[in-house]
């Protein structure tokens, strides 16, 4: 039996008695439904293979290659790296372009629904990622702001909107990674709700209140802006926030459908340097195939 105990901080959970290496599509169910309840999990000590990795964040939902293509795994477009180290003046993967708060790749439509990394190489002095509960966070407001925000629609597009206006100082120190003036000329705006209910679980979110969300349909900018800048600070607090960091071997799913996440800064290293870092790093959308549509919503709208 799949087991589990609170993370330190305000949710997530590490995830017990299960080896991915060799577990059965029975056992990543079970992970899923811990999952899916409790928003984070990390799984310690883990052996996988790059294949095996592969297939298990296949079990989450469908991949798709990623945005930023210079960056993608050679041979592998969905797997991008994540990691501080240069080579020859070359940038191995995304170093800086994840350490603001921001929902990853809601940018698109559709949007991701699960991001999963796998630590290669550890950093000796760590360099863990904070994640604010989305889902708490909605549930905590008032009834008259649920109200007021419940059917509104926030016009996304690749960046940090709050780089780019440098007015919300906590958010504002790192742009999202650079993009090639091809890619510049692909980005559009797309439509998402500032309020999000959970297809699996049915609960409501603060959806992607950072990084991306620019604005807000129908409203002017800079009251759209201030808006969600409020509702930013608000998930923010304290009393949503958990910290976690890797291991070497150690693998960590979080639902970007109910959280916000930002990584800490680590100077660049070259591959040898005891503060380099490598993680592989997936992020999926739709549903997982484990699950049939008929199953979401039911019995999995609190935590077990």
């Amino acid at each position: 039996m799949v087991g589990f105990k609170n993370l330190p901080g305000a949710f997530g959970v590490e995830v017990t008695d299960i080896d991915l290496s060799t577990a059965s599509d029975g056992e990543i169910r079970q992970l899923l439904d811990i999952f899916y309840r409790h928003q984070v999990v990390v799984l310690r000590r883990q052996d996988l293979s790059f294949e095996r990795f592969d297939d298990i964040t296949k079990k989450f939902g469908h991949q798709h290659p990623h945005f930023l293509d210079h960056l993608r795994m050679r041979g592998h477009p969905a797997i991008l790296m994540l990691s501080n180290i240069y080579e020859n003046g070359r940038q191995l993967g995304v170093h800086e372009g994840a350490c603001f708060w921001h929902t990853d790749v809601a940018y698109l439509d559709p949007a991701n629904s699960t991001t999963m990394v796998y630590s290669v190489k550890r950093p000796r002095d760590g360099c863990p990622t904070s994640l604010a509960d989305c889902f708490g966070a909605y549930d905590a407001l008032p009834e008259s702001m649920k109200r007021k925000i419940d059917d509104l629609v926030c016009i996304h597009h690749y960046g940090n909107r709050d780089f780019q206006s440098g007015a919300a100082e906590k958010n504002s120190k790192f742009e999202a990674e650079r993009m090639t003036e091809d890619q510049k000329k692909k980005v559009k705006d797309v439509y998402h709700p500032l309020v999000k209910r959970h297809p699996i679980t049915g609960r409501k979110s603060l959806y992607s209140v950072a990084g991306t969300s620019w604005g807000i349909v129908d409203w002017p900018e800079d009251e759209a802006v201030a808006l969600l800048r409020e509702l930013m600070d608000h998930c923010l607090q304290d009393r949503f926030i958990t910290s976690i960091d890797y291991d070497v071997g150690d693998f960590a799913a979080w639902d970007t459908f109910s959280t916000l996440h930002c990584a800490t800064p680590l100077a660049g290293a070259g591959p040898d340097d005891p503060n380099a870092r490598i993680l592989w790093r997936v992020s999926v959308n739709g549903l997982s195939p484990l699950y049939r549509l008929e199953e979401t919503y039911q019995g999995m709208s609190t935590a077990a």
